[in-house]
């Protein structure tokens, strides 16, 4: 790869390597880099979308885009009339000249909210700094995964396998890479990554090529010049030489480095299915606590993967088509015994395998990116029906806690509510306490903005999660759900009967109510009435149905 370099009329863009940092940076999905002028060219795109748009059609788009604002530094933002491939919402920033004209950078969402004033900031404040000769030198030696499956195509011959040499794709993910940028800011993380990316390419012998694929991503091709085990000793060796590196210097070194790799032929036939299944092999074993810190993919991985990837296309056409319904779940209070509220559950039928279970296709939203435009379609639907019910009963729904960092979940919820004309005193939200919540000072203020609107706040799967007592502290929560887990055990375990006495009065004390999941026996509902829980939901009421309250046009 040859370094970009800055001319003097601004940053050369023309690399691919600013795409793919902006998405590791901001909350964006995607990122262009386009020239304007007489003939709109594309310079870059930072995923593989990019044959399927024009640079005419971009700017063509962006001049009839709604909701338009401007901040600082000339940055822009807005909503597309129509989506392209996908695409809502952009934002943008002139950040030099190329022959003459001006380049933009154009960062994109699938959301059909602009994008939040806090995003449009740092878009502002990082580009300000490119032509910074630490910027510049990030850039110069940040890669994408075209730069690596360029080079593999170059040495895979898939119509003459004995022709090519064997080798194997490692993929090297340093971790805490998130919470470092979070706490100390992305110039923090930088030198973090810089001084890693130094240290894998001395480690690394020169035959083998090394490509930073951004963030704490990295990628190494070792030809096989005896045994497939050469590349399994590489990858432990290079992990002790990281881990070393925690002991000895005066800053730390404060990574935890995982490994998933594949070997062509045996384990992949072609460039495309060796980059995929040492994701996969890699995706296996990232962010675990215990266990393997290298990983060679397996044939349960590579199908696992396949599926997932199919199962991320037909999520995507799902949304399209509009193919998801709700079932819902009766809520009872114990002091009337009569339903208060019901629970919008999403469910899906997947083309050709049938019911999906939920925490599966839900699993693979949030890996894709997904989760946001399905909660906020479970959110519109359900409010839309709610309105309809001919008793104004409580509504319940759920959303995922991963995109609270966005700062578009009160925004949806506000638009849900609009829509539907639902009186938000009605609605409820529940967070999971099993998902990261990610920033508490954006969560603090994200929550403020929907109790703001008289929406109640709901932590779900209480005691499962790993910051229950802190999340109870620090966030406006007014119910807290006990998971099924624990209430399955009453009547059963004296010990889990105590834990469950201190956690309602604990409830209680702070002014929150408490709502028990999972109640099949009238032994359990006895347990918690007698201690003051006020609701419960489970099979002993009812279970999850298509069936929905009487609406006023029964």
């Amino acid at each position: 790869m040859s370094d970009n370099k800055a001319d003097k009329n601004g940053p050369d863009v023309s690399g691919s390597a600013l795409c793919h940092l902006l998405p590791q940076l901001l909350p964006c999905e995607a990122a262009v880099i386009l020239e304007t002028g007489s003939a709109p060219t594309i310079l870059c795109f930072s995923t593989d979308h990019e044959k399927a748009f024009t640079a005419s059609s971009l700017i063509d788009a962006l001049k009839l885009s709604t909701a338009r604002l401007s901040a600082e530094g000339g940055v822009e933002a807005g909503l597309f009339p129509e989506p392209i491939y996908g695409f809502r919402s952009w934002a943008s920033k002139p950040i030099g000249s190329k022959d003459g004209h001006k380049v933009l950078v154009l960062c994109l969402n699938s959301s059909t909210e602009p994008f939040p004033s806090p995003a449009l900031t740092r878009l502002a404040t990082l580009t300000a700094n490119i032509s910074s000769p630490e910027i510049r030198k990030k850039i110069s030696h940040t890669g994408r995964i075209s730069d690596l499956t360029r080079y593999l195509d170059t040495r895979i011959s898939p119509a003459e396998i004995s022709s090519s040499t064997p080798l194997a794709l490692l993929r090297l993910d340093l971790g805490k890479i998130s919470p470092i940028n979070d706490r100390d800011g992305w110039p923090a993380s930088d030198a973090l990554i810089e001084r890693a990316y130094s240290l894998i390419r001395e480690f690394i012998p020169a035959r083998c090529f090394t490509v930073h694929l951004g963030g704490g991503s990295f990628a190494i091709v070792i030809p096989i010049e005896k045994d497939v085990s050469e590349a399994e000793t590489l990858a432990d060796d290079l992990l002790r030489r990281m881990q070393d590196e925690v002991i000895a210097p005066k800053d730390g070194f404060p990574f935890e480095p995982y490994i998933g790799w594949a070997c062509y032929p045996f384990d992949a036939p072609d460039t495309h299915t060796l980059v995929s299944f040492a994701n996969a092999a890699l995706a296996r074993i990232r962010g675990l606590r215990a266990g393997p810190l290298i990983n060679r993919v397996a044939p349960e991985i590579a199908h696992a993967h396949a599926d997932e990837v199919g199962m991320e296309s037909d999520l995507r056409q799902a949304l399209i088509d509009n193919a998801f319904t709700l079932n819902w779940l009766p809520v009872l209070e114990t002091g009337t015994e009569h339903v208060v509220t019901f629970e919008a559950l999403v469910r899906w039928k997947r083309p050709d395998h049938g019911d999906v279970d939920p925490p599966q296709f839900l699993r693979c939203a949030e890996q894709a990116g997904l989760i946001e435009d399905i909660d906020s379609w479970v959110l519109h639907t359900a409010c839309h029906q709610a309105q309809n019910w001919k008793e104004p009963l409580g509504l319940s729904v759920n959303v995922s806690p991963s995109w609270l960092a966005t700062e578009r979940v009160a925004t949806t919820i506000g638009s849900a509510l609009k829509t539907s004309g639902l009186d938000p005193l009605r609605l409820q939200i529940e967070f999971s306490e099993k998902s990261d919540f990610g920033s508490p000072d954006i969560v603090r203020k994200e929550l403020a903005r929907i109790r703001g609107m008289g929406v109640r706040l709901i932590l779900d799967d209480f005691g499962t999660g790993f910051g229950a007592l802190e999340r109870l502290t620090n966030y406006p929560f007014d119910q807290v759900k006990l998971d099924r887990s624990f209430v399955r055990r009453v009547g059963v375990d004296s010990r889990v009967e105590t834990v469950l006495r201190c956690t309602l009065y604990m409830i209680h004390a702070l002014n929150m109510t408490c709502c028990a999941e999972g109640v099949e026996t009238e032994e359990q509902l006895g347990f918690l009435e007698a201690h003051g829980c006020e609701e419960i939901q489970g099979y002993l009421i009812g279970q999850p149905t298509l069936r929905q309250p009487d609406s006023r046009t029964d």
